[in-house]
């Protein structure tokens, strides 16, 4: 029995991944959520109340967001030609779609806050994020068949998925969480940045299985170059949040925090993947000022529509009588 090969329709050893699915589901949304409300709010206070230093480091995250999001929203639907199992055609069906919705939605933002997404070209901080997130592309001659399969999954999910959007969605939750204002667009980061987890806690639950059915792939040298990868990663985003913070750091935020939550993440890819390399972070600096963000993406609330909606997205299915409801 393997992941690559196509047995059985649901085949019972790989249904514990169907939970991925049904969390999907709950959480369902499209890019009308949050447009009419952020043009109606958040674009005028970015207008007419923040200044230059705030200006520059939104426009620099939203930037940094919408190309990873345009970039990514092919791979999950294509998955399972390489892993012929019909419960990951389904996870790919309803990931895609929910990257569809994150590059519609960062599209829309970018217009209203009218900024050109060609200028990713001018700035090689920027370039540096492309750079890195195209290696689980690239074509290697030692690692082919089923280890570029399993290359192409350990790259995405810990790269795309959990490094390189973190960071900015952390900054502009932060306007929200100070009452700074973008209280809709931080809503906008926690529905994405729940999403984002989820699919990485899901590509680390495939790459498991891939590694108990098929040791032999993760070899030596594969885990070296996976290693080098997230090195290469990990430099880039620093300076990415150099570029955020160019023009000066928001008077609520500090570099370090933002910092401290990028090490936060890589420690947590590293041990998701069991790697020897490491990275450290101040745990009690994490409690302090970095816990609320983690908490945020991590735990579904009632969703409050009228102030910072965000998708529900439980953990069990909830029944709903509908003589609850008033109209």
């Amino acid at each position: 029995m393997s992941i690559f090969e196509n047995t059985k329709y649901l085949d019972p050893e790989y249904q514990f991944l169907d939970k991925y699915v049904g969390i999907m589901y709950r959480g369902f949304w499209t890019p009308a959520k949050y447009e009419k409300l952020i043009k109606e709010q958040d674009v005028p206070y970015y207008f007419n109340c923040m200044g230059v230093v705030d200006q520059e480091t939104i426009k620099r995250c939203i930037l940094a967001i919408s190309i990873v999001e345009d970039k990514i929203k092919v791979y999950w639907p294509s998955l399972h030609f390489d892993l012929p199992q019909t419960i990951i055609g389904d996870i790919g069906g309803v990931f895609g779609l929910s990257e569809t919705t994150h590059r519609r939605s960062y599209h829309s933002l970018l217009e209203n806050l009218n900024i050109d997404p060609q200028e990713i070209h001018q700035h090689k901080a920027v370039e540096g994020r492309l750079n890195y997130l195209s290696k689980y592309l690239e074509n290697d001659p030692k690692v082919i068949g089923k280890k570029r399969v399993l290359k192409k999954l350990v790259l995405f999910t810990a790269l795309v998925e959990r490094v390189s959007l973190f960071t900015q969605f952390y900054i502009l939750m932060s306007y929200a969480k100070a009452n700074r204002g973008l209280e809709i667009i931080a809503a906008l980061q926690q529905t994405t940045g729940i999403e984002e987890l989820v699919h990485y806690s899901c590509g680390i639950d495939i790459i498991n299985k891939i590694k108990q059915e098929s040791p032999h792939l993760w070899d030596e040298y594969l885990i070296e170059l996976v290693e080098k990868n997230i090195q290469a990663a990990y430099s880039a985003e620093l300076e990415l949040i150099d570029w955020f913070f160019e023009k000066g750091v928001p008077e609520h935020l500090t570099k370090k925090e933002v910092i401290n939550l990028l090490n936060f993440n890589m420690s947590a890819v590293v041990k998701g993947l069991e790697l020897e390399i490491s990275f450290d972070y101040d745990k009690e600096f994490y409690e302090e000022k970095n816990k609320w963000f983690m908490e945020k993406i991590s735990t579904a609330g009632e969703p409050d529509f009228f102030a910072a909606p965000v998708g529900g997205y439980a953990s069990e299915e909830v029944e709903v009588n509908v003589d609850d409801f008033q109209f």
